[in-house]
């Protein structure tokens, strides 16, 4: 069995050095990339901190359209979605991208952990001296939490990414009808991932901007697990830190869907000196873990409205955490308007397709 095993992860190896090893788009003279052209123009609006770019791995790819290399010359960060395995983590970190966006922190940490970046055969360049991810050589994201270990954004999900140490929690912001931000990546609760509190399914989805955050969290519960997701477990033992928070925050459930108020309060916690005598390397990674905050659309080509951006901003502002925090969204405008109004927060492009010339212009 451990000779089959180990022969299997070789190959997953080798078949992932063949899937990256050419990456070179066609493209020749940097006036002709739209993806450049389009990050130097939204670096030119940046006030304070350049903007990433966010694109998906399969961009990244031979023939995706986007050229990692000339990016990062030009120095623009590039922070790569959503990669949950190995062979893919490593191959990324080979080619020097910035940061990792993951629905398993666990093999995230476990890649980062064993790079040798200098190839001197000493893993762990990517550590500091105690061990954990230095957050200014790498950026290790746990993908709404840590999806596929826990149901998705929420509380046990960012206690399970801190657990494996990531250095920022990605998540997912709406609006209730109340105009509090929520963290949920769909407009509405949906039947698979969701329940009434009372243990009954839910009949239909439904829509988080016609209930208010009171109404929401007293009456629903998002705990389901995802078949296609074996690994996902809802067991609250195996969650007690937000079983214990949601207990001294009046929530009814660890799974009620939190807002990002709670969140931020959920990871400060995680820092105070009981959990730093428990743990004192989780509670230093606490203690400076960022947020990778999304804007979400409330149908695939509605526009994202300012008070959605500008709600997320007064709950950041409000909680002093403006340099921890970006804001990111596939929505270009929002983008823009993100880095008009709200200059002090480090903007993120999505990226699920290569852009264009009329993006570029968009941006201008």
């Amino acid at each position: 069995m451990r000779a089959a095993s180990f022969l299997r992860q070789a190959l997953a190896v080798l078949l992932a050095g063949l899937t990256w090893g050419c990456t070179r788009t066609a493209l020749t003279r940097p006036e002709d990339d739209p993806t450049l052209r389009l990050m130097d123009t939204l670096r030119a609006h940046a006030r304070t901190h350049a903007p990433v770019c966010a694109p998906s791995v399969s961009l990244l790819r031979p023939g995706g359209g986007i050229d990692l290399e000339r990016l990062r010359a030009a120095g623009h960060p590039v922070i790569v979605w959503t990669v949950n395995d190995l062979p893919t983590m490593q191959a990324l970190l080979r080619r020097g991208v910035d940061g990792i966006i993951s629905d398993r922190p666990d093999l995230l940490m476990q890649a980062v952990r064993d790079f040798d970046a200098n190839g001197d055969g000493i893993p762990g360049d990517l550590l500091d001296a105690d061990g954990l991810i230095d957050p200014k050589r790498f950026d290790a994201q746990g993908h709404r939490g840590a999806r596929n270990l826990r149901p998705e954004n929420t509380l046990p999900a960012f206690e399970a990414a801190l657990d494996h140490r990531m250095t920022t929690l990605e998540l997912d912001t709406v609006l209730t009808a109340d105009g509090v931000p929520v963290l949920s990546h769909d407009p509405d609760l949906s039947p698979t991932k969701c329940r009434h509190a009372d243990g009954s399914p839910l009949s239909a989805p439904v829509p988080i901007a016609t209930l208010t955050v009171a109404r929401l969290q007293a009456t629903f519960v998002c705990d389901r697990l995802l078949q296609d997701r074996p690994e996902q477990t809802n067991d609250r033992a195996r969650s007690p830190e937000a079983v214990a928070f949601a207990a001294r925050a009046g929530l009814p459930d660890p799974y009620t869907v939190p807002t990002l108020r709670q969140v931020f309060a959920f990871a400060a916690e995680q820092a105070d000196a009981a959990h730093e005598a428990r743990d004192p390397l989780r509670a230093r990674n606490a203690r400076r873990v960022r947020f990778n905050v999304e804007l979400k659309r409330t149908s695939p080509k509605a526009a994202i409205a300012e008070a959605h951006g500008d709600a997320v901003a007064r709950v950041i502002q409000e909680a002093a955490l403006a340099p921890r925090v970006d804001v990111q969204s596939f929505d270009l405008r929002a983008v823009r308007s993100m880095q008009d109004r709200h200059p002090r927060l480090r903007a993120v492009l999505l990226l699920e397709t290569r852009p264009t010339a009329a993006d570029v212009k968009a941006a201008e």
